[in-house]
């Protein structure tokens, strides 16, 4: 096992070798609807100038010419120009793979196809385009991001995990609401607020709280998403939720990433990232020593890829809650900052956040953010990013970069002024978090 390397270089550091980026999110919902939308330009940024990047929709020449004047990006890509909805971008792929085989050709070197998540469709995607996968097959992606799944795989490892119960959604059963609501108030006995999760948490709505007086609009809405299994669980009281990043070369080597603390809105829904601050010691050993449990396992198994470990830190115990084994959102980011780190040495800390809007084109928000965007130079400054959907909803994200927690607090109080929804205000986890 390697220790915090370079996540370019563990899907290849081979010159001969070309990373072709299919950053699509899509493949992970089977059930889509207007709440997902798709994310392939998070890739832009993070190319190099020999990958290629894939995205299903229209490149935005604004924001590929603002990478550029930085050293940053790539000029291989192709663009499928398809709408917001509709295939994944590997589907699209396997219908008409000539615009990525040419740019391939062009290239010149053998492709690495690296997605955002791992279905059959994408083992299939790279097959026709004469690449190697760097993923694992369908079964093994499912098996782990399955929440179910991967709490009992825990218990198998004797790992302690969170209380709570694994049931059946069942519509039909005109006693299934009830069965739901006693088991329910069976966690409130010493809970007040119990958490219902789904287990495959396709669009982001899959995840309640309730103290009982909700619990059967709650039950109509699981219905309608049509989930068909949940976790029942009491709510703890958090202190943190780190996700721990690791990853699966396309030998088998093992190789940790690093720790980030995540930002969770009503202490549920991840609105936002940081890197710098140290967790406590006995904290992080107790999750590096957990993952490193669980990765081994998948490992053995034949996984390949990234892997987000979230945890919960909270008075009862420190429990691993949810595998992403896929790309996570970070893991675009810290292939950025290191490139960015090329240009002007180390960015101790950083923190991926949500934003919104007015819709305005890219160059209308470089404008917006012309005294603290990134300029090439600047230690403390936003890096924006995930821009594709500026222009229709004003939706799009921000890396702040920054040699110190103090310039971060700082460029999110310049940001607070210009933003009404910025989600952004630092937790108080100091006695959790810091050495």
């Amino acid at each position: 096992m390697t220790n915090n390397p370079l996540l370019r270089f563990i899907i290849s550091n081979d010159e001969k070798e070309v990373i072709v980026y299919s950053a699509d999110n899509f493949s992970q919902f089977p059930t889509r609807n207007t709440s997902v939308s798709s994310k392939c330009d998070r890739a832009l940024a993070a190319a190099r100038s020999n990958d290629l990047v894939i995205l299903r929709g229209t490149l935005d020449k604004e924001y590929q010419q603002w990478l550029s004047s930085h050293g940053l990006g790539t000029d291989y890509i192709v663009e499928y120009k398809q709408p917001e909805t509709g295939h994944t971008l590997s589907e699209l792929i396997v219908a008409n793979p000539n615009p990525v085989k040419k740019m391939i050709q062009k290239l010149g070197g053998n492709p690495v196809y690296v997605p955002w998540y791992s279905t059959q469709q994408e083992t299939i995607a790279a097959n026709i385009i004469g690449a190697e996968l760097f993923g694992a097959a369908e079964s093994e992606t499912l098996k782990y991001n399955d929440k179910a799944t991967f709490k009992a795989l825990c218990q198998k490892l004797d790992i302690p995990v969170v209380d709570g119960a694994v049931f059946s959604i069942q519509a039909d059963d005109n006693d299934n609401f009830r069965q739901m609501e006693i088991l329910i108030n069976r966690y409130k006995a010493n809970h007040d607020t119990v958490i219902i999760r789904g287990t495959l948490g396709e669009t982001g709505a899959s995840l309640y709280k309730t103290q009982g007086d909700n619990l059967a609009s709650i039950y109509q809405t699981i219905v309608a998403s049509h989930e068909k299994t949940v976790l029942i669980e009491p709510f703890l009281k958090v202190f943190s939720s780190p996700n721990d990043q690791w990853v699966i070369d396309r030998k088998g080597k093992i190789a940790h990433i690093g720790i980030v603390d995540q930002e969770c809105r009503d202490g549920m829904h991840h609105v936002g990232s940081l890197k710098g601050l140290e967790l406590a010691p006995g904290v992080y050993d107790t999750i590096t020593q957990t993952s490193l449990k669980i990765v081994t396992n998948m490992a053995k198994s034949g996984y390949c890829g990234v892997i987000g470990i979230d945890y919960i830190v909270s008075d009862e115990g420190i429990f691993p809650v949810e595998n992403n084994a896929r790309f996570n959102g970070s893991s675009y980011v810290r292939i950025i900052v290191h490139n960015i780190e090329e240009k002007i040495g180390a960015v101790p800390f950083w923190k991926f956040v949500k934003l919104n809007t007015q819709p305005c084109s890219f160059a209308a928000l470089v404008q917006q953010l012309s005294t603290v965007i990134y300029d090439g130079k600047r230690a403390n400054s936003i890096f924006p990013l995930n821009c594709d959907a500026l222009l229709q909803t004003g939706a799009f994200s921000i890396v702040i970069l920054a040699q110190d927690i103090q310039h971060i607090q700082s460029l999110e109080n310049e940001l607070e002024t210009r933003y009404r929804e910025p989600q952004l205000k630092l937790k108080n986890k100091m006695r959790v978090l810091l050495k």
